[in-house]
């Protein structure tokens, strides 16, 4: 059996309908924005269950004392952009099979170290011997905030031999001033002959945001985000799936660092802290104000193409609106190949963004003009490139069958994003590094 089925079902020219079944989100709310640190499996990124052969004969079904030998996977990592930024991460997670049933475990830590512009703007976070650590200790140099993050995930699934699959899945963050708890169940089910999957699913996120700054701020959101599809096996060569993504974001939805100024104003970049000139009122600014509810929509389409025997193309596209009137478009396109002693996966993505609509680089007039305004970045128009490549390689073969074997997994991303019309930080490039070890069997 293979742990990485969509591998499995390339070499085998037999693509699948199946969904991915992920750990819910627990990131701070940026829902259709990309993301500023380390990329994590999201909702449009297949899972290893992602590509089953649908068209083979259903297994048979065992013995709930029929386990087959736990699989684990452990990987450390490291991100660098050039808005000075850095996390070390350590991921880790277990599953176990019993018959149909499964359970599975994880853990991740994330070290970070920022001199971003949202640091170096605070007021606040730009100054020395600011407390930003979860350890208590004063920073010696302003400009620099220190954190981190740890989240455990839990998960639980059954998978009938008919083609239904439930799963129950839950996860835990904790930060110096963030914390959030969050659960979610999936389902899907097979008909017209096992050729067509319905799959759908529901995640709660209780969110909990304060400030190493100003300890009187205790704020919540709570999110709700669900997803509906269909997916359907063309030939043996080729599968679609469609599917409609939406949240609901409702409650503090801002930062607690960002302040924005108004005015025509100018600023100095420096190292540890940014200097504002000629702004309208306090040249601290304000802290941030926006809505406190977001609605967003997506619908995601794919597309899996079997090229020959162990290679197989994977194009999808994703286009998005929300409440705020964020327009987004991601296309990306995936080469995957499997053989006896490796694979590789390796791709491009696209994202293009719209502002929202009360997104301003700069704010001219009085802040009583404006309902609401903030600095996030990520609210204003953005355009995106990412490659990747992920390369496993087995070490250790298993010595009869049922065993498990040990692979080695590599991975590098980059990404360069742009931001017209920000002044403070007109692009970003970032890069992501991991190697890892994986037993599978």
């Amino acid at each position: 059996m293979c742990a990485l089925a969509w591998l499995c079902s390339v070499a085998s020219a037999q693509p699948s309908a199946t969904p991915p079944i992920d750990p819910p989100p627990t990131d701070p709310p940026t829902p259709d924005a990309p993301p500023t640190a380390p990329p994590t499996r999201g909702s449009d990124d297949p899972s290893t269950t992602d590509y089953r052969d649908v068209l083979a004969d259903p297994p048979p079904a065992r013995a709930a004392s029929d386990g087959d030998p736990p699989t684990a996977t452990a990987r450390a990592g490291a991100y660098h952009d050039s808005d000075q930024t850095t996390v070390w991460r350590l991921l880790g997670n277990i599953a176990q099979t019993y018959g149909q049933f499964e359970l599975s475990a994880g853990l991740g830590v994330d070290a970070v170290t920022s001199a971003s512009v949202d640091v170096r703007s605070s007021p606040a976070l730009s100054k020395v011997d600011t407390v930003t650590s979860a350890s208590g200790r004063s920073s010696t140099s302003g400009g620099t905030m220190t954190d981190t993050r740890y989240q455990g995930t839990f998960g639980a699934g059954w998978k009938g031999s008919d083609g239904r699959a439930v799963s129950l899945t839950s996860a835990v963050a904790k930060e110096t001033d963030y914390a959030s708890v969050s659960g979610g169940i999936n389902g899907s089910f097979d008909v017209l002959d096992r050729t067509t999957t319905i799959l759908g699913g529901v995640t709660l996120t209780d969110n909990w945001v304060s400030s190493v700054i100003d300890t009187t701020i205790h704020r919540k959101m709570f999110a709700t985000a669900w997803s509906a599809g269909v997916a359907r096996v063309l030939t043996p060569d080729d599968a679609i799936r469609v599917r409609y993504d939406g949240k609901l974001s409702a409650g503090y939805l801002a930062s607690p660092y960002r302040n924005v100024r108004f005015g025509d104003w100018t600023a100095s970049l420096g190292t540890q802290q940014i200097t504002f000139m000629n702004t309208i009122g306090s040249v601290g600014g304000l802290p941030e104000h926006e809505p406190e509810s977001r609605l967003s929509s997506a619908v995601v389409a794919e597309w899996v193409h079997s090229l020959a025997l162990g290679i197989g193309l994977h194009p999808e596209v994703r286009v998005s609106h929300d409440s705020w009137s964020v327009d987004s478009l991601t296309a990306g396109i995936d080469l995957r190949v499997a053989r006896p002693g490796w694979r590789l996966q390796t791709g491009y993505r696209f994202y293009t963004q719209s502002a929202a609509n009360f997104f301003s680089d700069k704010y001219i007039q009085d802040s009583a003009m404006y309902p609401y305004y903030t600095s996030d970045k990520e609210l204003g128009r953005q355009v995106g490139h990412l490659g990747q490549i992920d390369l496993s390689f087995v070490a250790i073969e298993p010595d009869t069958v049922g065993d498990s074997r040990l692979l080695l997994n590599l991975q590098l991303d980059a990404v360069h994003y742009s931001y017209p019309g920000f002044v403070l930080l007109p692009s970003r490039d970032s890069f992501f590094v991991s190697a890892g070890l994986s037993w599978e069997h």
